[in-house]
C-alpha cells in the first residue's frame, strides 16, 4: 500500500529557484573565459599583434558569449515549462 503524498504549493517554485541558481552559477563558470579572452584581446591590441589573430580571438570570443548565453536561455526555458508541469500535476 502506498500513499500519496501531495507535495507543497511552493514546490515547484523552490525547484526553479535551485535551477536558476545552478544555471547562473554554470553561466558564470563558462562566462569568465570570455572575459578573460576579451581582456587578452585588448593587451595583445596593445602590443601590436597581427589583426587576424585578434580578428580570430575575437570571433571566439563573441561566439562563447552568445552560446553562453543561448544555453542559459534554454536552460531557464526548460526549467520554467517543467515547473509549470510540476504545479499542474499538483492540482
Amino acid at each position: 500500500m502506498s500513499k500519496t503524498v501531495k507535495k507543497p504549493w511552493w514546490s515547484p517554485i523552490a525547484h526553479f529557484a535551485a535551477h536558476c541558481f545552478v544555471g547562473s552559477i554554470i553561466f558564470i563558470i563558462i562566462g569568465l573565459p570570455a572575459v578573460g579572452l576579451s581582456f587578452l584581446v585588448h593587451k595583445l591590441e596593445a602590443f601590436g599583434v597581427n589583426s587576424l589573430t585578434i580578428g580570430v580571438l575575437t570571433f571566439l570570443e563573441t561566439a562563447l558569449t552568445i552560446t553562453d548565453a543561448f544555453l542559459f536561455l534554454t536552460f531557464l526555458s526548460l526549467g520554467i515549462y517543467r515547473a509549470m508541469k510540476e504545479m499542474a500535476a499538483n492540482e
